[in-house]
């Protein structure tokens, strides 16, 4: 992609940088936390389902019901502040090219080699807009363009 198109591949190279700021500028208890509290979530659950089904087996169901409903709850904000991670890469890098062109290149790069085209089956496209919305780290390209765009509207009329 660098060789196709240079100021393309420099924002791409500036994203990148952007997240190793952002990382380093984060503290390992933000890194860290929310692994430790997965396993925490996880440990307690499992431990509840245990002693429901040794205590109170009718209700071992509603214990692993509520455990797995907690995990996918914390799936989703985990996907959440990945995106919002992404963005700030995003928005790191137009800040120093200042070049929207490039941005609409690397997302039309993004939307013909990365995202998964829609199916045209019901079920299909179901699926896949299930994947998109609950385990897809990146937002969309045309959002994160429209999130760039927004962002240098804003810096120019500060």
């Amino acid at each position: 992609m660098i060789g196709r198109d240079e100021p393309a591949g420099s924002l791409w190279c500036r994203k990148e940088l952007g997240h190793v700021v952002r990382r380093e500028h984060s503290s390992a208890a933000a890194r860290y936390g929310w692994l430790v509290g997965y396993l925490a979530l996880m440990l307690a659950g499992g431990g509840l389902t245990a002693t429901a089904l040794l205590a109170a087996p009718q209700m071992a169901g509603p214990a692993m019901l509520a455990t797995t409903s907690a995990a996918l709850a914390f799936l989703g904000l985990q996907v959440a502040f990945d995106r919002r991670e992404e963005i700030a890469a995003d928005l790191f890098a137009v800040d120093l090219t200042r070049d929207l062109e490039a941005a609409a290149e690397l997302m039309s790069f993004y939307e013909e080699n990365v995202t998964k085209p829609p199916t045209s089956g019901g079920l299909g496209r179901a699926w896949a807009q299930f994947e998109r919305r609950w385990f897809a780290t990146h937002p969309a390209p045309q959002a994160r363009l429209a999130a760039m765009r927004r962002h240098l509207v804003d810096q120019q009329t500060d």
